[in-house]
């Protein structure tokens, strides 16, 4: 554990929390059916693709702000601190990527031809690396929370819960994997609560004083 402000630790875990929160609603109003299709009434009701997107993106990067403030909060120089950082740096690069690919890569597809063969095989391709992305950005992002473990247990507390919470995330991630369960939208929503809980803990986790900051 580090000495670190205080002032900034609350800015770090409300941007991890409003982040998350916001990223979770944002997923719920995420659509469900192809694009120009009606609402098919699963989920909330659907939100314009490229915003729900274009602000889950945003949700993103201001998440890898807030968790910087963890890493330094950790202890920037322990090796599994160092390894959680890069870990979650690159789920979240991934899953902001496969954002991009859904929110924006299939909607010019679509405006650039009308031939349905194109459409049809550039669509698979397209979603198969949206999955991809997907798959790979919440194992990365298990992998990070694991890592941190170690750091969170050591500061007592609730930080012991967000060590329970990241161990226990990273199980239900390699269990869903294993399980060959893919990774359409129900699932997608399911692990964003998951990470959700377990950012929630960390952002409590930033909100408490340790011993020896300053304001």
């Amino acid at each position: 554990m580090t000495s670190t402000n205080h002032r900034a630790d609350r800015t770090d875990a409300a941007m991890i929390a409003g982040a998350t929160i916001a990223a979770m609603a944002l997923m719920l109003h995420h659509p469900t059916g192809h694009s120009g299709s009606p609402d098919d009434g699963l989920m909330l009701t659907d939100w314009n693709n490229g915003f729900v997107h274009a602000a889950v993106i945003g949700c993103l990067v201001s998440l890898a702000v807030g968790l910087d403030g963890v890493r330094r909060r950790l202890g920037e120089r322990a090796l599994m601190t160092r390894l959680g950082a890069v870990l979650l740096g690159a789920g979240l690069l991934a899953l902001a990527s496969a954002g991009v690919i859904n929110g924006f890569a299939v909607e010019q597809l679509v405006t650039q031809t009308e031939d349905p063969a194109v459409r049809a095989a550039g669509g698979q391709v397209l979603w198969a690396l949206n999955q991809s992305l997907t798959s790979v950005g919440s194992l990365l992002l298990a992998s990070g929370a694991l890592a941190w473990a170690p750091g969170l247990w050591k500061t007592r507390g609730v930080g012991r819960l967000s060590a329970s919470l990241g161990v226990g995330l990273a199980a239900l991630t390699l269990w869903w994997k294993a399980t060959d369960g893919g990774f359409g939208l129900t699932a997608a929503v399911t692990a964003t609560a998951a990470f959700v809980i377990w950012s929630l803990s960390v952002a409590a986790v930033m909100m408490i004083r340790p011993k020896g900051d300053v304001e």
